[in-house]
């Protein structure tokens, strides 16, 4: 069974010579059109305004898509909660990477998961701190109030 889950985001650069591209997550959605809502009515808000319609974008997650977690696969959504397996390492001084490596229906599944990507040899070389589990409420806007540059 393969359940989407939708990720709104919008990405940011700087200027064109920096090898990165920061990321906002604007938040996690059960439906398409409400994530392309969320895209929608952030791109009326100070700093979000300034990005072209290039900057914002949907990442399809699969519910409870590791094999590592069992085979009876319970997809129920319980009050709106799902559980996001993250990776947050730094690249150098300035820039981080991060997102979310799986979206899990119960915290036990996500706890599995990530005992699994543990064993990556990515975390092996950053470090097991880099990984961790947030409680995620679906169909919540994040980032309702924008943002605002600071240059150095």
């Amino acid at each position: 069974m393969r359940v989407p889950i939708y990720e709104a985001i919008a990405h940011y650069k700087r200027n064109k010579e920096l090898p990165y591209t920061e990321y906002f997550c604007l938040g996690f959605f059960s439906k398409l059109s409400l994530a392309e809502k969320a895209l929608t009515d952030s791109k009326n808000l100070i700093g979000f305004s300034d990005l072209n319609d290039d900057s914002f974008s949907i990442i399809t997650h699969y519910l409870n898509d590791c094999a590592h977690i069992g085979e009876d696969i319970n997809y129920e959504i319980v009050n709106n909660k799902i559980y996001g397996v993250w990776y947050d390492y730094d690249l150098d001084t300035n820039y981080t990477s991060s997102g979310y490596m799986g979206v899990f229906s119960s915290l036990e599944y996500a706890e599995k998961a990530l005992d699994w990507y543990k064993t990556w040899d990515i975390f092996k070389i950053h470090g097991l701190e880099y990984l961790g589990i947030d409680p995620i409420t679906l169909n919540l806007r994040g980032w309702t109030e924008g943002f605002i540059t600071v240059y150095d």
